[in-house]
């Protein structure tokens, strides 16, 4: 118990010197992503009561449908850069007027969110080894067609409606529902046998 309690000796470096990308070139593909995803605490605030104006008391019934612009919260972008805290999300859920069964799983969600980076500290390899170590025997796809598939899924390319609407929504804004989320990957993997590692680095290059 005593390690979590050392302070660190915290440092801070200006934003000049963390040598960040510079987007350069005609395409300008940032800008729709900046457009949508205007990251100050004001913005996290206005969406979030947004969210509880509109798809709130319908999220529990309407979480997994693509076709439907409120069926999610759309706060993953700023609860991953910080404009938006986790408890305050949590606590204006609970402290909601809804039952627990018609609010239990956004709840469940946001705990989800921090296992996810428990994972991460407890299994630093995760992003290029299996946790489960017995996928490590999966057989993908040969090197040559795995540029092909891996190409095509990236640029929506497939011939699967959904699958290319979901990557496609992704390069030109930077998000997708979480439930395209996981019909795109495990499409990737289950039926294209591309390695998920390329998949997980796409999705890290690409999502907000």
């Amino acid at each position: 118990l005593d390690k979590w309690l050392i302070i660190p000796d915290i440092q801070s470096t200006n934003i000049d010197k963390l040598k960040m990308a510079v987007i350069k070139g005609e395409d300008k593909w940032d800008e729709p992503i900046l457009k949508r995803f205007p990251m100050s605490e004001d913005e996290a605030l206005a969406d979030m009561n947004s969210f509880f104006g509109d798809g709130f008391a319908k999220y529990e019934r309407e979480r997994s449908r693509a076709d439907i612009e409120s069926s999610t919260s759309k706060l993953s972008a700023h609860l991953r850069i910080g404009t938006l805290s986790p408890n305050e999300f949590y606590h204006k859920i609970e402290s909601s007027n809804l039952e627990y069964n018609e609010r239990k799983t956004i709840s469940r969600r946001l705990v989800w969110r921090d296992l996810a980076y428990y994972h991460l500290a407890s299994f630093p390899d995760m992003r290029d080894k299996s946790i489960r170590l017995h996928y490590d025997d999966t057989e993908w796809c040969s090197p040559e067609e795995e540029e092909k598939r891996f190409n095509g899924w990236k640029k929506g390319q497939t011939g699967y409606p959904l699958v290319d609407a979901g990557m496609r929504e992704l390069w030109h804004s930077g998000w997708m529902t979480q439930s395209v989320r996981m019909v795109v990957a495990s499409f990737l993997c289950e039926h294209l046998r591309v390695n998920w590692v390329r998949g997980a680095e796409y999705f890290h290059y690409t999502l907000v």
